[in-house]
């Protein structure tokens, strides 16, 4: 019996042993099991974030490559594929770069910056509700390879200082000052409230010849008969006894200075409006006087014989109206008035017609005659000759070979020094051309460059007299262009949006609108709203005092005036960003107005940049502390600038203050006109009204708000971008 009981007390404790096992096998099999699950789960989440970065991989690709193509849907689209198997991405497209800081020195390409992000996903492939996804940024740099393209208008303008297209009048008084290449369409009327004429005489003169005798009638008869047709003929007939001065006018061509004396040796000087080299035939050439200017200067020449003297001329007068009814073919004088003569031949209108006429001073009277027969013929050659014997008392006047008239005359034309001598106009001429002239004399001298107009010149010939453009090359120095110009304005409405996209594609930034009348003000630019610093008023704008402006300014629509009432107003362009593997500084306007740009006469301006006008750009007489200076290009349909109130009140004494100056020419420090007015008149010499390119000019870009400033590249399908940064961010 004791010996069963042992037995089953060890049967019972290898229970509890087994058991015990049993329990412990369990727990670790659990246990493993525990970790095998974790394990699975863990290597599931590391395999959806490895699928979610590679979707976030391939959707940056994609994103990017999308960029490089015609149909980039732009900023603010987005970008989404499916790539199967529980694995897909989304791309987004960001102005910008959140990594660039406001003080890094290429804060200013942050426009052109492109944050691209792309998230890729990843479903767990057992349950669905299980979600991976990782992010990826990518920034790039728009690569600027192309402007938007100029209107073809716009592009002939380029390396103008001023481009005016239409075809009305403008006017440019002086001080103003316009240097460099100029177009003008219209009319160009040119210092205008000075003098501008004289006594001129108005068409073409081939000979003009004086003797030391009396010719005789059968003389002058048989010269008129034998014509000018040819230089042989005009040498066998003129080339008589007694000649002492012969002036041909055969010079070469236009550009010629110098009227030649073939006999006596007292050449003359081609100044303002003359056109010498004109070839008539029969190597016969001639030279053209514009009524307006043009003479042919003498200097301090009298009459060869003071009792008997012949003045013969070949001529033919294309105008005898208006500043030309009092012509003077040649003029000893001081003055215009009567008495202000030695001796003169001219043409004199009396009715409809126009007739020879001669004023001469002798030793004991003053005679002041012209027939009223033998008028001139303004389509044929004329052949006028004034005879003086004083031994026979008698003064005569032919005109193509016949007397006309002859008066009695005593005494011996009167001596006199000191005077000049003009051919074509009388001394001492309009005040215009002595203030133009002396102008340029002024400038040639280096003591300043105040010419109104001082660089290559193109005028319409259809809208320009011959005179203007001779005014420009005579007595401003002028290269000039007469010509029938291709020039035109493109459409204003290429201006009147209210957005601008820097690219295609790119964010639509607004223009900042400024109210009807702005002072006080400065307007900026601003990277990250309105980085090309474009600002509109909706219709006419009235600038007042203290207003800076860097950027553009644009006064819409069609008739929207800029009208600059106040002080302190300085206007600056903001450079375009350029484009790549190109030097060239492009700029666009800064002043656009869709109608006229009005200056007061109270107005500070300081302008750098392009100002451009659909209609008129006029400034009104300026006072004393007004000035207008703009360092750019101006284009516009017209201009009249006219003068500051001093000037004005100095023009309008120009012929007085031109005899007070000659008077006591030899006294006084200078005998340049200009430097005396400047010293004694308010008319004095500044720089206050200038247009005028920079020195190293930009190129001046022309702005469509109707498409993207810079476009793609000629040889690309599509824009182009540089890498900047990669942020790989993770996922979860």
């Amino acid at each position: 019996m004791p010996r069963r009981s042992s037995q089953s007390e060890r049967s019972g404790f290898a229970v509890v042993i087994v058991l015990a096992l049993l329990t412990v096998t369990l727990a670790l099999s659990y246990s493993m099991m525990r970790v095998q699950a974790n394990t699975n789960e863990i290597q599931r989440n590391m395999s959806r974030q490895a699928n979610a970065r590679q979707a976030a991989i391939s959707g940056i690709s994609a994103g990017l490559r999308e960029m490089y193509g015609s149909n980039w849907g732009g900023i603010g689209s987005t970008l989404s594929m499916n790539l199967g198997n529980n694995h897909s991405y989304q791309v987004r497209y960001d102005t910008g770069d959140p990594w660039l800081a406001e003080d890094a020195p290429d804060y200013a390409e942050f426009p052109f910056r492109v944050t691209v992000t792309s998230t890729g996903y990843a479903l767990d492939s057992i349950n669905s509700t299980v979600k991976s996804q990782y992010t990826i940024r990518a920034v790039v740099q728009l690569v600027r390879k192309k402007l938007q393209a100029n209107p073809s208008q716009w592009t002939a303008a380029a390396g103008y200082t001023l481009y005016s297209f239409g075809t009305k009048d403008n006017y440019l008084e002086a001080p103003w000052q316009v240097h460099g290449q100029v177009l003008i369409n219209g009319e160009l009327h040119l210092c205008e409230d000075w003098q501008v004429t004289n006594r001129p005489f108005c068409g073409y003169i081939d000979e003009i010849a004086i003797y030391d005798r009396v010719l005789s009638g059968y003389e002058i008869y048989s010269i008129a008969s034998r014509g000018n047709s040819s230089a042989s003929t005009l040498s066998s007939t003129l080339n008589r006894p007694g000649i002492r001065h012969w002036w041909r006018f055969n010079e070469a061509d236009y550009t010629s200075t110098t009227a030649f004396d073939s006999v006596g040796g007292r050449h003359g000087k081609y100044k303002g409006g003359v056109y010498p080299g004109i070839d008539i035939g029969g190597d016969n050439k001639v030279v053209l006087v514009d009524g307006v200017s043009g003479r042919i200067e003498l200097g301090d020449f009298d009459l060869p014989d003071h009792s008997n003297f012949t003045i013969a001329a070949w001529l033919r007068p294309t105008n005898i109206d208006g500043d030309n009814e009092e012509g003077r073919i040649i003029s000893r004088a001081s003055g215009t008035s009567a008495q202000d003569h030695w001796w003169m031949l001219g043409a004199k209108r009396s009715g409809l017609n126009s007739y020879p006429w001669t004023r001469l001073k002798t030793t004991s009277n003053f005679y002041d005659k012209s027939p009223n027969k033998g008028s001139f013929s303004t389509q044929d050659w004329n052949f006028v000759v004034l005879t003086f014997e004083a031994d026979e008392n008698e003064l005569k006047l032919y005109n193509n070979g016949y007397e006309r008239d002859d008066w009695t005359a005593y005494g011996t034309a009167a001596s006199s020094s000191n005077l000049l001598t003009w051919i074509g106009d009388n001394p001492p001429g309009a005040a215009r051309s002595r203030l133009l002239e002396d102008f340029t004399r002024l400038a040639i001298d280096g003591g300043g460059n105040y010419r109104p107009l001082s660089g290559s010149i193109t005028l319409s010939n259809e809208t320009n007299p011959l005179s203007t453009a001779l005014t420009l090359y005579r007595q401003l120095g002028c290269s000039v262009r007469l010509t029938s110009p291709d020039a035109g304005s493109h459409s204003n409405t290429t201006v009147s949006g209210s957005t601008y996209q820097l690219y295609p594609g790119g964010q639509a930034y607004s223009l900042e609108e400024v109210p009807g009348s702005i002072e006080n003000t400065s307007l900026l630019p601003d990277v990250v709203t309105n980085p090309l610093g474009l600002y509109r008023s909706n219709g006419s704008l009235n600038i007042r005092d203290n207003v800076s402006i860097k950027g553009t300014l644009i006064c819409q629509p069609n008739s929207g005036k800029l009208k600059l009432r106040g002080s302190s107003f300085s206007v600056q362009a903001l450079p375009l960003p350029p484009l790549v593997n190109d030097d060239t500084a492009y700029q666009l306007p800064v002043l656009i107005a869709g109608d006229d740009f009005e200056i007061d006469s109270n107005a500070q301006a300081s302008i750098q940049g392009a100002v451009v006008a659909f209609g008129e750009f006029e400034a009104d007489d300026g006072d004393s502390e007004s000035y207008f200076q703009i360092d750019g290009p101006v284009f516009a349909e017209n201009v009249d600038l006219q003068a500051c109130d001093s000037w004005q009140s100095t023009a309008a004494y120009s012929a007085t203050h031109q005899q007070n100056f000659l008077n006591i020419k030899g006294q006084t420090t200078t005998e340049n006109f200009a430097q005396w007015l400047n010293e004694s008149t308010s008319g004095k010499l500044t720089d206050r009204f200038r247009i005028a390119l920079p020195e190293n000019p930009p190129t001046y870009q022309w702005l469509d708000l109707s498409q993207p400033i810079y476009q793609v590249g000629d040889d690309d399908t599509g824009l182009v971008w540089e890498l900047i940064r990669w942020k790989d961010n993770g996922g979860v």
